[in-house]
């Protein structure tokens, strides 16, 4: 995905955290597929959550959950240009 080259690495870590948050949050179990909850564990087992495959990961499984909130967590990081493209996941 193109748009994570315009966020910057120091906000990896705070991105990540809060978009587990509202993964783990969601009372939907449906929401994302099996494959996807697959890699998200797979990439947490190797910490990888925090590289850009793991950031790309959380995004596209965080918008299908709630794409409100992950929008809202973006535009707070100062990542507004992210949180439109995001629109069209």
């Amino acid at each position: 995905m193109e748009v994570m080259n315009k966020i910057p690495v120091s906000l990896y870590t705070n991105l990540s955290d809060k978009l587990v948050s509202v993964i783990l949050d969601s009372d939907d179990r449906d929401a994302i597929s099996t494959e996807e909850t697959k890699k998200i564990i797979y990439l947490w087992r190797q910490d990888q959550l925090t590289s850009p495959i793991g950031i790309e990961t959380l995004l596209r499984a965080g918008s299908k959950i709630d794409q409100v909130a992950v929008e809202r967590i973006l535009d707070n990081l100062g990542l507004q240009e992210i949180a439109v493209a995001i629109r069209s996941f």
